[in-house]
């Protein structure tokens, strides 16, 4: 049976089905991502852009230059309630990320993995047994990061922290 997972804004006037399980699901802790959330981090789930689609609910478009990679990061949000659906991304035109918070069932996708760690804000845990990332999951030029893996949780900052 395949995954098909439904969601939406806020006010409801923007509603989407993403067909298939997601390429993978995070929590990025960049300042980007903290201003974009307006809290500690974003949740995001990563699907081919063909894997969603949406109602006639329109989205509205925000272009913001990534200050790592110089390239544009779209954000797509409700124009009424301001909702943060997901992202889309020059670096991977095929690449659609849907906000975890928006899906009707957020526990449907679990968060695999937490990137740009090195920036979490103070009073984030970051979980045992999953993989953490100091910045990105890969260098600009595709190389794989080492993650770390913490044997008990671990607060972001403070005493104990990576």
């Amino acid at each position: 049976m395949t995954l098909v997972v439904q969601g939406g804004c806020l006010c409801g006037r923007v509603r989407f089905k993403a067909s298939g399980p997601p390429m993978r699901t995070l929590a990025c802790h960049c300042t980007f991502c903290q201003k974009v959330t307006g809290t500690s981090f974003y949740a995001e789930s990563l699907y081919q852009r063909s894997a969603v689609e949406f109602n006639e609910g329109e989205l509205k478009q925000f272009d913001h230059t990534s200050d790592v990679s110089g390239k544009k990061v779209h954000v797509h949000f409700c124009p009424n309630c301001g909702t943060t659906i997901g992202l889309t991304f020059e670096r991977w035109p095929d690449i659609r990320a849907i906000s975890r918070g928006c899906l009707d069932d957020p526990d449907a996708v679990e968060i695999g993995s937490h990137i740009w760690t090195r920036s979490a804000q103070t009073g984030v845990a970051l979980p045992h047994g999953v993989d953490c990332f100091d910045t990105a999951r890969a260098t600009l030029d595709g190389r794989a990061m080492e993650p770390t893996r913490h044997a008990a949780p671990v607060m972001a900052r403070g005493e104990g922290s990576s």
